[in-house]
C-alpha cells in the first residue's frame, strides 16, 4: 500500500500585513506603468468598505503593518486622509507614493499622525533621465525627502526610495544613492524592470540578457550606501535555484480598491507581462470580495490557505528554468499551471528576486 499524505489546514486569524489599494488613479503616466496598456475602470476605495476593514482588524491579533499603496497613486485617492487617521494609531502605517502631492501640508499631517514609513519611487535624480521616464520634475521629490528627514522626531518615518533599474537609469544608480545620502533616505531598493510593453524589453538588465555593467554599477551602490549608513537592497540579475514569495511569506493580504481580496500585487489586476521576452497575460484573481463575505473568511478559506501553503513550500512549477518552456501554451496566462494549480506562479520575477519591492 502507497503512503497517503493528507494536509489538514487549520484556519486562523494570522494576517501580519494588508496591503490597500485606495485607489487605482494616477497623477501621472510613466513610461514603465502598467497603466500603459490598462484597460479596467478606475475608483477609489468606499468609506464603507474602508471602514469595514478598520473593523475588522482588530480580530487579527498579529497585524503589524498597514501599507497603503497598490498600482494607483494612494494620496490623490478621496479617502487617503481618513485612512491613515483609522490606522496610524493602531499600526505601522507604509504609504507609497510618486511623491509629486508631497508638499508641505500633506508632509506635517503624515508627520502628525504618526505614519512609519513613507515611500518613494525616485528611479533616477537625473533631471532630464527623471522627466523622460516619469514625465516630472524630479527636484520637488528630493526637497519634500529633504524636508522629511528634517521634520521627522526619533527617526521616524522613515524614508524609503524606489529605483527601478533600466538601461536608462542603470548610469545614475550611484549618483542616487550619493544624493540619498545627503537628503537623509533609510533605505533604497531597487529592483529590475517587468516590461508590460514590448518596446521596453530592450531596457531589461538580467537573465538572459545581462549587461555586464549591471553588476559593478550595484555593487558599488551597495558599498557607497554601507558606507554613509544607507541600505541599499539589491535584485538578483540571474535565476537561482530557491524561490521565496515576500507576500505570503510574511503572511500578507492585498484589498483593491472595489474589495476584492487577493494575495500579491501581480495579482491585483489583469494586464500584459513580458517575461524573458515571452508575451504573458496577468489575469486578476481574487480570492473573495469583501462587500459580501468577511476578510476573515476569505483568509481561512480552503482556496486561499491552500495556495498560501503551495507557494511557501514551492509546490508549483519552475516556469523560468523548464526546458519545455518554449513549447508550453501554459505559460502564456496565469489561470492554471501544468500542476493545475490556480493562479498560476510559475515564473513570478518577484519569487526569483529579480523584481524587488518593499
Amino acid at each position: 500500500m502507497k503512503d497517503i499524505v493528507d494536509i489538514v489546514y487549520h484556519p486562523s486569524p494570522s494576517i501580519e500585513r494588508i496591503y490597500l489599494e485606495l485607489t487605482n488613479r494616477c497623477n501621472l503616466s510613466c513610461e514603465m506603468c502598467y497603466r500603459q496598456n490598462w484597460q479596467e475602470p478606475l475608483g477609489d476605495m468606499s468609506l464603507e468598505i474602508l471602514n469595514s476593514i478598520a473593523d475588522e482588524l482588530a480580530i487579527f491579533p498579529d497585524l503589524k503593518e498597514v501599507i497603503l499603496g497598490g498600482i494607483g497613486e494612494p494620496t490623490i485617492a478621496n479617502n487617503f486622509r481618513q485612512a491613515v487617521e483609522l490606522f496610524a494609531s493602531k499600526y505601522e502605517v507604509t504609504v507609497t507614493t510618486n511623491g509629486i502631492t508631497l508638499d508641505e501640508a500633506l508632509i506635517q499631517f503624515l508627520l502628525s499622525s504618526g505614519v512609519a514609513r513613507i515611500v518613494l519611487s525616485v528611479d533616477t535624480t537625473d533631471v532630464q533621465a527623471f522627466a523622460a521616464i516619469r514625465h516630472q520634475n524630479v527636484q520637488g521629490i528630493l526637497e519634500s525627502t529633504r524636508y522629511i528627514a528634517e521634520q521627522r522626531a526619533n527617526g521616524k518615518p522613515e524614508t524609503i526610495w524606489e529605483f527601478l533599474a533600466m538601461k536608462s537609469t542603470l548610469p545614475y544608480l550611484s549618483e542616487t544613492v550619493r544624493q540619498a545620502t545627503q537628503l537623509g533616505v533609510n533605505r533604497i531598493f531597487v529592483s529590475h524592470i517587468l516590461p508590460m510593453r514590448k518596446e521596453m524589453m530592450e531596457e531589461t538588465l538580467y537573465y538572459p540578457t545581462l549587461v555586464p555593467e549591471t553588476e559593478r554599477i550595484f555593487q558599488e551602490a551597495f558599498l557607497l550606501g554601507l558606507a554613509k549608513g544607507v541600505d541599499v537592497v539589491l535584485p538578483r540579475s540571474e535565476l537561482r535555484t530557491d524561490r521565496y514569495c515576500k507576500f505570503v511569506g510574511t503572511q500578507s493580504v492585498v484589498v483593491r480598491w472595489d474589495g476584492q481580496v487577493s494575495s500579491c500585487y501581480r495579482f491585483l489586476h489583469s494586464y500584459p507581462e513580458y517575461v524573458f521576452g515571452r508575451h504573458k497575460l496577468i489575469e486578476a484573481h481574487s480570492f473573495g470580495s469583501l462587500t459580501e463575505e468577511p476578510l476573515l473568511r476569505i483568509w481561512t478559506s480552503q482556496e486561499f490557505m491552500s495556495y498560501r501553503y503551495k507557494v511557501l513550500n514551492g509546490g508549483y512549477p519552475s516556469c523560468t528554468d523548464c526546458m519545455w518552456v518554449n513549447g508550453c501554451d501554459m505559460v502564456s496566462r496565469t489561470d492554471m499551471d501544468c500542476l493545475g494549480n490556480a493562479p498560476s506562479c510559475g515564473d513570478c520575477l518577484w519569487g526569483r528576486g529579480i523584481t524587488v519591492c518593499p
